[in-house]
């Protein structure tokens, strides 16, 4: 009996092609990197799901990672059931038992990055001092965790401070093609990232954050 167009392959094509996930296994190589992961991400959100709460749709379908640019690590995970809202308000603290995972960074990378820029955001040259020593952060342009994978290297890191770390990761700003650090979701400019002779930055880390905005624009929308 013919099939009909739109009906599922049979089990003979299936064992030919062995797909993953649904996928050929040359699709599913390609999705292995991570910028073409997002790109195709972006385009089913635009295509498919476009009268929908996106942020919810990616949640529920495991991609909450795709939200900030940090991405998601293995979280804390409680050893016994959370607080629930009849405990006591006063005396101190609860304590719980907690095991947690965490991606292992590199603190020498991070310190490297502060001293070339001598503590200065290079967004806004703030330099802060907390406890009468100089404080600035290091931030990852795309995320170490899930489902960025990013690598823990000087050219995938700022130095930022708090504020501007917070917007970066959450994000809220970008870095332009022209080097200009702009607001996802007006476009307007707010500064420009300065750059250190000695600190290469690899623009595809900056196109992959640029690219996260773009889809940051499109659920907030």
């Amino acid at each position: 009996m013919d099939r009909d167009a739109g009906s599922a392959p049979g089990t003979g094509v299936l064992d030919t092609v062995q797909p993953v996930a649904g996928l050929t296994h040359a699709s599913a190589e390609l999705l292995r990197n991570p910028f073409l992961r997002l790109q195709a991400v972006i385009k089913l959100c635009s295509t498919y799901f476009d009268g929908v709460d996106q942020r919810e749709l990616l949640s529920r379908v495991g991609l909450a990672g795709y939200t900030t640019a940090e991405g998601l690590v293995d979280g804390d995970v409680e050893d016994e059931e959370g607080a629930t809202a009849t405990e006591r308000a006063t005396g101190p603290a609860t304590r719980r038992t907690r095991t947690s995972s965490r991606l292992v960074r590199d603190a020498a990378l991070a310190s490297r990055v502060k001293e070339l820029h001598d503590h200065a955001c290079q967004i806004c040259e703030t330099r802060l001092r907390y406890k009468r020593r100089p404080y600035s952060e290091a931030a990852h342009i795309r995320g170490l965790g899930n489902p960025h994978d990013g690598p823990d290297e000087l050219p995938n890191l700022l130095c930022l401070c708090p504020n501007h770390h917070v917007l970066f990761d959450g994000l809220e700003i970008y870095v332009d093609v022209d080097g200009l650090v702009r607001d996802t979701h007006g476009g307007a400019s707010v500064g420009r990232l300065r750059r250190h002779n000695s600190h290469h930055i690899d623009e595809a880390h900056l196109e992959y954050h640029r690219t996260l905005c773009d889809l940051n624009r499109m659920t907030r929308s």
